[in-house]
């Protein structure tokens, strides 16, 4: 028992900062997402659009996707700050390439089409996938 103790002992501070560090690059990519966005996602979702909660929805995963896959090949907390930020960037940069693929999708969303936001959630959850993995090597 004495070994898993000094081991949690050990790794738990680590844990608790390689956290920290994925979760304020994570709630920066959102912050950066939602600004970006020419509509106000997160006022639709309160308001019962069901399109901007899978467009939202899809953000949340596609974000988490490849700062997950920092963490799995991770050497250092430098290491995963610098990945997670690189990976931060790209995915937004592919979010901004499958909404200008996806023309006039923002208005789509705005006016609820469930289908439109479903295939766009789609795209966006494949690229996450895609760097995800891209990332791990």
């Amino acid at each position: 028992m004495e070994p898993a103790l000094n081991s949690l002992a050990a790794g738990l501070p680590w844990l608790i900062f390689y956290l920290v560090v994925v979760t304020v690059i994570y709630l920066l990519g959102i912050v950066i997402y939602t600004r970006l966005t020419p509509h106000k996602e997160l006022e639709l979702v309160q308001e019962g659009n069901m399109a901007a909660a899978i467009s939202f929805s899809a953000l949340v995963i596609g974000l988490a996707l490849p700062l997950a896959a920092c963490l799995v090949n991770k050497f250092s907390l430098i290491d995963v700050a610098i990945w997670g930020t690189v990976s931060l960037f790209l995915q937004l940069f592919l979010f901004r390439v499958t909404d200008a693929i996806f023309r006039g999708m923002p208005e789509r969303i705005e006016a609820n089409e469930v289908p439109a936001a479903t295939v766009l959630a789609a795209f966006k959850l494949s690229g996450s996938l895609i760097l995800a993995v891209a990332i791990i090597g």
